[in-house]
């Protein structure tokens, strides 16, 4: 699909862009989608000598706009065909993380043009919230490849909504070159990102270290009440270096249920240890809005 390109079935009213003197035949009902459009439309039908025909490109009936062509195809496209949600992908069984979302990427309006959209047309024409809300969810489409992008992007633009699913999405900071970092738009959104990430690392360790393979001695086996806690303890204390802000211990500590394969009681203790992990860790915050209030301040 080519986003510059633009044509109106059935026109009854023409733009032009006045940079390269191209006009675009137009529906006046799809235009009023734009606050900016359905004023004007108004302010002329209280002109008298105005008249709803069909467009002629030296009449009343043209509106000259300074917008390049390709921008302002992309404009009417908009306008006259409304985009529609990214089509999510379900997975089978469901995921147990519903802040993990994957989309059809064909059906996902790709990231530059979201960000001329989102930040030049949107406010400019004052198009109607449905469209930004549509908008605004294929922005978020791609924080799960662009985390940190599309973070920056929505707090910059007052997208408070996007800007705290996508902080769930920011890679560790340490992983970004300056050069990265620099889109972040103010200190206290860098700062946030850094507690938020600091929060969660702080609570996957301590959660780690809690977490007994026989709590309170329940399920032991005797054989090995010894020689299992201990493989246990070894493979956690590995892992506390290792851990990150998207680290999945659960998933870390499973490797141990085939280590314990020639036990059934160590193994079904093992299974119940690190679905219990599973479970504690999705209930460590993962966006801004979730952490103890006052966290950030």
């Amino acid at each position: 699909m080519s986003w510059s390109i633009f044509q109106c079935q059935d026109p009854d009213f023409s733009v032009r862009s006045a940079p390269d003197n191209i006009t675009f035949g137009v529906s006046r009902h799809a235009m009023q989608r734009s606050e900016v459009f359905r004023d004007m439309f108004s302010l002329c039908e209280q002109e008298p000598g105005n008249s709803p025909e069909a467009p002629d490109a030296e009449g009343p009936n043209v509106v000259d706009l300074h917008e390049p062509a390709d921008v302002l195809a992309i404009l009417l496209r908009i306008l006259h065909e409304p985009p529609k949600p990214p089509e999510e992908i379900v997975s089978d069984p469901p995921e147990l993380d519903s802040y993990v979302k994957k989309y059809n990427e064909a059906t996902v309006i790709p990231l530059p043009l979201l960000e001329l959209v989102l930040l030049h047309l949107v406010d400019k024409y004052l198009l109607d919230e449905s469209i930004t809300r549509v908008l605004e969810q294929h922005l978020l489409a791609h924080a799960a490849s662009n985390g940190l992008r599309v973070y920056s992007f929505a707090v910059a633009n007052g997208m408070s909504k996007v800007a705290n699913k996508a902080s769930h999405y920011v890679l560790p900071m340490a992983q970004y070159t300056l050069q990265d970092v620099r889109c972040i738009p103010t200190v206290k959104a860098y700062h946030d990102i850094v507690r938020l990430q600091d929060f969660r690392v702080q609570a996957l360790r301590d959660l780690l270290l809690k977490e007994d393979i026989f709590p309170h001695g329940y399920g032991a086996c005797q054989p090995h009440a010894e020689s299992t806690p201990t493989t246990w303890d070894t493979r956690r204390k590995a892992l506390l270096a290792r851990i990150e802000t998207g680290s999945d211990i659960a998933w870390e500590m499973s490797s141990l249920v085939e280590t314990f394969r020639d036990c059934k009681t160590c193994q079904k203790a093992c299974i119940a240890a690190v679905d219990m992990l599973a479970y504690k860790c999705r209930r460590i915050p993962k966006t801004l809005e979730k952490l103890p209030s006052g966290y950030l301040e």
